[in-house]
């Protein structure tokens, strides 16, 4: 879960590693006489970057750095010029990792321009998933209006080369998020910018070349549609800055068609804003959202944020779809219906566990800091860190032909089949619907967790 601090780390070890890079070449770390190695180096610099409230051991402790430094800078064999750069980053992660959070952590400038690009809810590119398919790098889906569809990309398409590069050597020793990323890194670019994609389509085997204009294109995070029944069902794929937004748009086109129950489908969502999380938790009750625990065990109360009246649905009753990849400020969602909303119930497979809170701090080379502030309860107190939220009702994701439900949220059937496989959506409209609950909690199997991921290009 995250929150955006957008002021610049300053008076901290972070700021005085990142102006390392200016400077080191010229500092001679062995001749300070009556004063630490970072305060001579301020000095030279002329700033009072270093807090003055940094204890003196910090500040003693730092010359060791200072020192090392030295040491590589007269003494490293090297066959090519050292990357200071690289070495004020690689002293930055060394940093963060030793306080054992895999949450705080750091990026660097083009990665965390990438990341905060992402959670705006809009990215720069041809709009299409990608996926990855007995090694071969493939379109997921187009987006909706997207460049990708507009060019007539289709789902199943074969990227064989990106401008002229052939994908297939560049990725065979990756994973396939790996390669999925490196793709995507390749297709994605400036907005008005000309991408080359050379794609093979079954059935035909020759490969022929589509040029797409890149444009500014918005990340659709929810999608939604009335089912048999009365039923609304509703997947919110993250927590993105636009997606309250779209929330509310679809919220006042379901209203008016009076559904008689959800289906809240928070499955293979990472998290994302917590805002959101609290403004989409106000569109199903209005009360607690979670609880913040601070550093020295301070609890703080967050509230849901209640939309207009026209983009609330309190009342009928709602299945909440989650699994592995369920993780964050989905898990906040599931949790605070959990506890707080009447007629709710979670079905599925227990949560990723990802109970803690960030702040992204943008650093001055435009790199950026991601630094844990307090850990999150859900509203009956309930911890989740590491520990995920299991559902009342445990159901795995099948292929089991009993479980087939109209396809929803953009998937495709199996070639000849009206409908698709989903064992969970499919006993969330049984529940729903009075028919035999699936068995309890206790009497299935976890499947192994894997963490939350979605390419797009």
């Amino acid at each position: 879960m995250i929150r955006i601090s957008r002021a610049l780390i300053a008076g901290s070890i972070v700021s005085v590693l990142v102006a390392i890079i200016a400077f080191a070449s010229g500092w001679t770390a062995a001749r300070l006489a009556g004063t630490t190695f970072v305060d001579s180096f301020l000095a030279s610099f002329g700033t009072t970057s270093v807090r003055q409230d940094t204890p003196a051991q910090v500040r003693d402790q730092f010359a060791v750095f200072w020192q090392v430094w030295h040491l590589v800078e007269g003494e490293f064999y090297q066959t090519e010029p050292i990357d200071r750069q690289e070495m004020v980053y690689g002293a930055i992660r060394g940093m963060l990792s030793s306080l054992d959070d895999e949450y705080t952590t750091f990026q660097e400038p083009v990665l965390a321009a990438q990341s905060r690009e992402s959670m705006q809810g809009k990215f720069e590119g041809i709009g299409a998933y990608l996926g990855i398919k007995e090694g071969e790098i493939i379109i997921d889906r187009p987006f909706k209006g997207s460049p990708a569809e507009q060019a007539g990309l289709q789902a199943g398409d074969v990227i064989v080369a990106v401008d002229g590069l052939l994908l297939g050597p560049e990725i065979a020793a990756m994973s396939d998020g790996e390669a999925t990323s490196f793709a995507a890194s390749k297709i994605r670019g400036p907005k008005g910018s000309l991408v080359t994609l050379t794609l093979r389509r079954t059935p035909d085997p020759e490969p022929f070349d589509v040029a797409i204009t890149r444009d500014e294109v918005p990340i659709i995070t929810v999608n939604a549609e009335m089912l048999d029944n009365g039923v609304a069902y509703i997947q919110i794929t993250e927590f993105k800055a636009t997606t309250t937004a779209m929330l509310d748009d679809t919220l006042r086109e379901l209203i008016p068609q009076q559904p008689t129950s959800i289906i809240l489908d928070l499955r293979n969502n990472p998290g994302g804003y917590l805002r959101t999380a609290q403004e989409v938790l106000g569109r199903f009750y209005n009360g607690v959202a979670l609880y913040e625990e601070e550093n020295g065990g301070v609890f703080k109360e967050l509230r849901t944020i209640p939309g207009a009246s026209e983009t609330r649905l309190y009342e009928p009753p709602m299945v909440v779809l989650i699994n592995g990849s369920s993780a964050s400020a989905a898990e906040i969602v599931a949790g605070a219906l959990r506890d707080e909303r009447p007629n709710t119930t979670l079905l599925g497979e227990r949560s990723f566990g990802k109970g803690s809170v960030q702040n992204i701090h943008q650093l001055r080379d435009g790199s950026s800091a991601r630094i844990t502030i307090a850990h999150w309860l859900t509203p009956d107190r309930s911890r989740i860190n590491r520990i995920g939220i299991t559902p009342e009702y445990e159901v795995l994701a099948s292929d089991d032909p009993a479980y087939m439900v109209p396809c929803v949220a953009g998937r495709r059937p199996n070639e000849g089949a009206p409908t698709c496989h989903d064992a969970q959506l499919a006993w969330g409209l049984q529940l729903l619907a009075g028919i035999t609950p699936p068995p309890p909690a206790e009497q299935t199997t976890l499947l192994p967790q894997q963490g939350p991921r979605a390419i797009f290009s």
